[in-house]
């Protein structure tokens, strides 16, 4: 399936191979695989830690490891404990900080990971994820926090199966770290949007603090899934 967003971002062809790949005829599912991993581009795929026969059919095919990720869910909104009133929802004219904040602080999602994808992309690939959210191109809701006249953080919302809350994107600039800003914004957001039964989360396993934040919280560990990726570029 090719990811139309990525491909216009990263300048190349982008696919994501997808589906319980070794339920299926194992070789039927790796010509299918390399017909898409032939091409030149960037193909990705995210797999169940347990899948060990679709891990070793996409190792088989070229593609390596570059993330664990896990999934965390909180069942029961907590609203109490507002914070120091940093939390808000985002304006139009809060783009440009965003982006800016989603451009210097992530260091462990897949892109960053990856030593074959160069640091400037990845900080931009997730500066215009962010960004699309006052594009109307994604996300819900958004939530940032602003002290002293900057904003120092934001919290990209979807909605998804009726009654779930999704943080699609979470950061916060370095220099606020330690505040709990970023706690403060999932509290806001879990008021806000008080009538949703779950809030789910994914981060890289990786990243201890982000996962120390989750859990202190209330979140709880319900999957985990590794992530591969494959660069073919034409010789």
């Amino acid at each position: 399936m090719q990811d139309s967003w990525l491909s216009e971002v990263m300048s190349r062809e982008v696919h994501r191979v997808s589906g319980a790949l070794a339920e299926k005829d194992e070789a039927q599912a790796e010509r299918a695989v390399q017909q898409v991993t032939n091409r030149p581009g960037f193909s990705y795929a995210r797999v169940p830690t347990d899948d060990a026969r679709t891990i070793r059919l996409l190792e088989r095919c070229g593609f390596h490891l570059v993330d664990t990720g896990v999934t965390l869910e909180m069942a029961g909104f907590s609203v109490a404990a507002a914070g120091n009133g940093r939390a808000r929802l985002a304006h139009p004219e809060d783009r440009a900080a965003v982006e800016n904040i989603a451009r210097c602080s992530f260091a462990y999602s897949r892109f960053h990971l990856d030593p074959d994808i160069p640091r400037s992309l990845a900080d931009d690939i997730k500066a215009q994820w962010a960004g699309n959210f006052f594009l109307g191109k994604r996300g819900d809701q958004m939530v940032v926090a602003e002290q002293g006249g900057d904003i120092v953080g934001f919290t990209q919302l979807l909605k998804v199966s009726g009654d779930t809350l999704v943080i699609d994107l979470i950061a916060v600039s370095h220099t606020s770290r330690g505040q709990g800003v970023a706690q403060e914004m999932i509290r806001f957001s879990s008021s806000a949007f008080d009538h949703m039964r779950v809030m789910r989360v994914g981060t890289q396993i990786a990243n201890t603090v982000s996962l120390r934040v989750y859990q202190d919280m209330g979140f709880r560990v319900v999957s985990s899934g590794y992530v591969f990726h494959h660069h073919h570029i034409r010789s």
